[in-house]
């Protein structure tokens, strides 16, 4: 691929890998570097795609496992959390929208990417069979557990809200 390839690739499809890559990694800077690291794969490829929506799967494949690897590294396992209350400027969200985002970031990445995948960008159980290279019926199921885990998580936080 030359670099207009890829420049267009990153104007179509720059928005659903940031987002893919924020859904699995959890934040903004490990998603920045998982994009760069996305279409710097795509630059290297030699081979062209037969079409738009097989760049697209194969892109969103990559984020997937790009942003697996940031999230197991060893500096995630061992990084620790801000103990200060530092300002920062995001997006207005409402209660309800901040303890779904909780409760999906608690799952496990690839129980996240299958839910972003359905719930966000609203593929189907067939199309992210074809791009996690699953089973239809795996995808199915890793999305029923998904739900019953986000369910438990959402519940637990209700409850504690109301002590």
């Amino acid at each position: 691929m030359d670099e207009t390839d890829v420049a267009k690739a990153m104007k179509d499809y720059g928005d659903i890998v940031l987002r893919v890559a924020k859904s699995i990694t959890g934040n903004r800077e490990d998603s920045e570097d998982v994009f760069s690291d996305t279409f710097f794969a795509l630059w290297q490829k030699v081979s062209s795609f037969s079409s738009s929506t097989h760049l697209k799967a194969w892109l969103i494949r990559v984020t997937i496992n790009k942003a697996k690897n940031i999230v197991k590294s060893a500096y995630n396992r061992y990084k620790t959390e801000l103990t200060e209350n530092i300002p920062f400027i995001e997006k207005e969200v409402t209660m309800s929208e901040a303890r779904v985002k909780k409760a999906m970031l608690s799952l496990k990445p690839a129980d996240r990417a299958v839910i972003y995948l359905y719930y966000y960008e609203g593929y189907g159980f067939e199309e992210i069979a074809g791009m996690l290279q699953m089973r239809v019926n795996g995808v199915r199921s890793k999305i029923s557990r998904a739900r019953l885990k986000m369910r438990e998580m959402l519940s637990m936080q209700i409850d504690k809200t109301n002590e």
